[in-house]
C-alpha cells in the first residue's frame, strides 16, 4: 500500500509571499465558500475578542472546520492530512514539546534530515512557523489538518487513558460516508489508479463535496472546469448555486476520483460517460447517478442526488391544493384508465407518480414499473430498468409485463407512438395506468398525444384525467418579511398598488436559506377530469384552446390560479410565480372589489363590472398605474 507522505511545498520565504498576497477571509471568499458580506460581519464580531477568525466563522456556523482545511490546502497548494490512521512515529511526535503543539494547533508527523513534516490547522500564522523552527533547529514543511483531528492524536499520545471517550464522543457527531461503486470488472490501468488515489486528499475533498451537497439538500452537483479554474455548483430547490471554486490543476484527479466511484473508465476522456454509486449517511443511503461529458476546458461531471427520502413523500405531502387531492385520489382508485402527469423537466413529475403508487400499494395490488433508469427503490413493487444496448426497450417491456398479470403499471415516460399505443390499449383492457408527457399544460397533452399518432377515440375512452404541476420555491420562513411589491410586478398579475387584496411577503435572505429569501418547494398544479364535454371535444378533432375553455367550465383551476393562491398564503412569491406560469393564458388574477378569480386578458371583473387594469377617467383608454398625465388626452390622472 503506498505511504501517505507530505508533498513538495514551497519554503518560507516562498509560503510568506503567499501568505502576504491572500489573508484567510479572502481565500474563502475567492473560493465560494463565503459572502464578503458574512466576511465583513465576522471581522467586526472578532475585533476585541482575542479570537481567530475561522473559529468565529465557525461558532456562527457559515463555515466548516473541513471547508477552511480545504481552501487553504488547494488555495496554497499544500497536502491535505487526514490523522484519523495516519502512522506517526514516537520519535517524530517528541521533535515538538506538547505545550507548544497544543497552543499552535500543530503535530509533527515526519522528518527526513533536516526536515520536519508539520501538519496544521493554520499554516498561514507566520509567528508559529518561526517559533518551530527556532525550537528544533529544523526547516519546517507544513501540511494542512483540523484543529479537531491534530487535538485528538495528541491527546491519544500523551494523554490515552483520558483521550477514548472523547474521541468516541466527537466521532458520533461526525457524519461518514460509505460508497458502494457498482460492481464492475476493472482493468490494472484503473485499479492502479485507484490505489494511487487512495491515500490523497482529494478522496476527502470530493466525499466532503458530496456530503455537504446532501447536508444542503441539493438534488444536482455540477463540476465544470473553466478556463483558470474548477467550479462546483450544487442544484438547490432548482437553482445552481456556488458552492467552491478550486485551482485549476485539481480537475483531472477530481474527475477521476469521481470515475473510479462510479464505475467508469478513467482513461476514457473523449467520450461521454455515465455511472452509478451508492451512498450511505448518517441518516439514510443515497443513490448518485453520474455522467461525464467532454467539454473545451476539460471534462465536466454532473453528480445526481436520488434521496430515498423522496420516493416516501405522500400525496398529502406533495403540495396540491385539497379539492385537486381528492380528485386526484379518485383517479387512482379507479380500476382501469389512464393517468397523465405533465410539466417540463424538473417539475416533480416523478415525485407525484411515486406518491400515487404508494397510496394504491398493498399485498392485494400488484403493480408494476417501467423506468429509464429506476430513480427511487420502493418496496412492494416490481420496478424495470430500460437497457436499450440489450434490446429492452419500452414498447418490449411493456408488451411483456401485461402478461405478468398487473393491475396497476406506471410508465417512466410517454416518448414514441409505440409506446403510447400500448400504454393505451393496457388502460382500455383492465389496467390502471399511470405516465408522464413532456407539455406546458392539461390540455395540451391531448394534442401532444395526437401529435404522436394517436387517434382520437383511443385518448377519449382511455384517459380518466391530466395533471399538470410546477415547482416553486418557498419563501425561507426565518428571514420572511411583508413587503408592497413594485407597481411593475403588479401589473404583471393585473393588480396595482392602490388596491392591494391582501398582503405579499418576501425573504430578505439569511443564514439558513444561504441568502436566498427561500427553502424549499412546493407544487402549484391544475387537474383536468376528462368528462363528457371535453370527450366529446376530442373525438371531434377541437383545438386545444377549446379543450382549455370546456375544462375551465367544468370547473379545471389554472397553474396561474394556484400559483395566485400560494401568494395569497404568503408561501411563495410573484416572481416564482411568474417564472413557473409562463404561458399569459393561464396567468390570472382576484378582483379587489368581489375577490374572484379572473383571466388577465380580462379589462372589467365579469362578476362585479369592477374595472381590473387602470384606465383614463376622460377618454378611457389603459394608463399605467404610475402615470401622471395621459398619453392620449393629456387628462391629469392623479390629483
Amino acid at each position: 500500500m503506498t505511504e501517505n507522505k507530505p508533498q513538495r511545498i514551497p519554503n518560507i520565504a516562498e509560503k510568506k509571499n503567499l501568505v502576504d498576497r491572500r489573508r484567510l477571509g479572502e481565500l474563502l471568499v475567492e473560493t465560494g465558500l463565503l459572502t464578503r458580506e458574512n466576511l465583513k460581519d465576522a471581522l467586526e464580531a472578532q475585533k476585541g475578542t482575542g479570537k481567530r477568525l475561522g473559529q468565529i466563522l465557525m461558532d456562527r456556523h457559515l463555515i466548516s472546520e473541513e471547508e477552511i482545511a480545504f481552501a487553504l490546502a488547494m488555495q496554497l497548494k499544500i497536502p491535505f492530512m487526514d490523522l484519523t490512521d495516519y502512522p506517526i512515529k514516537e520519535k517524530v511526535i517528541e521533535t515538538i514539546p506538547e505545550h507548544i503543539c497544543k497552543r499552535f494547533y500543530c503535530i509533527p508527523i515526519d522528518k527526513k534530515e533536516n526536515i520536519l513534516h508539520v501538519s496544521m490547522a493554520d499554516p498561514l500564522d507566520l509567528n508559529m512557523m518561526k517559533e518551530l523552527q527556532f525550537v528544533t533547529g529544523l526547516n519546517i514543511h507544513p501540511a494542512i489538518s483540523t484543529a479537531t483531528q491534530i487535538h485528538e492524536r495528541l491527546q491519544k499520545y500523551y494523554h490515552p487513558d483520558t483521550s477514548i471517550s472523547d474521541v468516541g464522543a466527537e466521532l458520533a457527531k461526525e457524519d461518514f460516508l460509505e460508497f458502494y461503486p457498482e460492481e464492475e470488472e476493472i482493468d490494472d490501468e484503473e485499479e492502479a489508479a485507484l490505489n494511487n488515489l487512495q491515500d490523497s486528499p482529494f478522496v476527502k475533498m470530493v466525499d466532503l463535496v458530496i456530503k455537504n451537497a446532501i447536508k444542503k439538500g441539493a438534488s444536482d452537483i455540477h463540476v465544470e472546469a473553466q478556463e483558470h479554474y474548477v467550479r462546483i455548483r450544487n442544484r438547490i430547490d432548482g437553482v445552481l448555486q456556488d458552492a467552491i471554486k478550486l485551482p485549476k490543476w485539481t480537475q483531472p484527479v477530481i474527475i477521476s476520483r469521481i470515475k473510479v466511484l462510479s464505475g467508469m473508465d478513467i482513461a476514457e476522456k473523449r467520450l461521454p460517460q455515465d455511472g452509478r454509486i451508492r451512498v450511505r449517511t448518517k441518516e439514510s443511503p443515497v443513490d448518485l447517478r453520474v455522467s461525464t461529458l467532454p467539454t473545451f476546458y476539460g471534462e465536466k461531471a454532473v453528480i445526481r442526488i436520488l434521496n430515498k427520502q423522496t420516493a416516501s413523500l405522500s400525496m398529502d405531502m406533495l403540495g396540491f391544493r385539497e379539492e385537486n387531492i381528492n380528485i386526484l385520489r379518485g383517479f387512482i382508485e379507479r380500476p382501469q384508465g389512464m393517468i397523465l402527469i405533465t410539466g417540463p423537466t424538473g417539475s416533480g413529475k416523478t415525485s407525484t407518480l411515486y406518491a400515487c403508487m404508494r397510496e394504491v400499494r398493498s399485498d392485494a395490488v400488484n403493480i408494476i414499473t417501467v423506468e429509464d433508469p429506476i430513480e427511487y427503490e420502493m418496496s412492494g413493487i416490481n420496478q424495470v430498468q430500460i437497457n436499450e444496448k440489450v434490446g429492452l426497450t419500452f414498447p418490449f417491456i411493456l408488451r411483456s409485463i401485461l402478461r405478468q398479470d398487473p393491475n396497476v403499471v406506471m410508465v417512466g415516460e410517454i416518448r414514441d407512438r409505440e409506446t403510447a399505443e400500448i400504454a393505451l390499449q393496457a388502460s382500455l383492457t383492465g389496467h390502471l395506468v399511470l405516465s408522464t408527457l413532456h407539455t406546458n399544460d392539461a390540455p395540451s397533452a391531448v394534442t401532444r398525444l395526437v401529435d404522436i399518432g394517436m387517434p382520437p377515440y383511443l385518448i377519449a375512452s382511455s384517459v380518466v384525467g391530466v395533471i399538470a404541476q410546477r415547482l416553486v420555491r418557498v419563501i425561507c420562513p426565518r428571514c420572511k418579511e411583508e413587503y408592497i411589491p413594485s407597481s411593475e410586478e403588479l401589473s404583471r398579475i393585473s393588480m396595482s398598488q392602490n388596491e392591494l387584496p391582501f398582503k405579499f411577503y418576501r425573504g430578505t435572505g439569511c443564514a439558513a436559506c444561504n441568502n436566498t429569501g427561500y427553502k424549499g418547494r412546493t407544487s402549484i398544479e391544475e387537474v383536468m377530469i376528462m368528462g363528457y364535454k371535453i370527450r366529446e371535444l376530442i373525438q371531434s378533432g377541437a383545438s386545444v384552446d377549446n379543450i382549455r375553455d370546456a375544462a375551465l367550465v367544468t370547473g379545471m383551476t389554472t397553474l396561474g390560479f394556484s400559483g395566485l393562491e400560494m401568494i395569497r398564503k404568503g408561501i411563495t412569491t410573484i416572481e416564482e410565480v411568474l417564472k413557473a406560469v409562463f404561458q399569459k393564458e393561464e396567468m390570472t388574477t382576484i378582483c379587489s372589489h368581489c375577490g374572484k378569480a379572473v383571466s388577465v386578458d380580462f379589462r372589467d371583473c365579469p362578476f362585479c363590472k369592477n374595472p381590473l387594469v387602470p384606465t383614463c377617467t376622460s377618454c378611457g383608454r389603459i394608463v399605467e398605474a404610475d402615470w401622471v398625465v395621459c398619453p392620449h388626452c393629456r387628462n391629469d390622472l392623479k390629483p
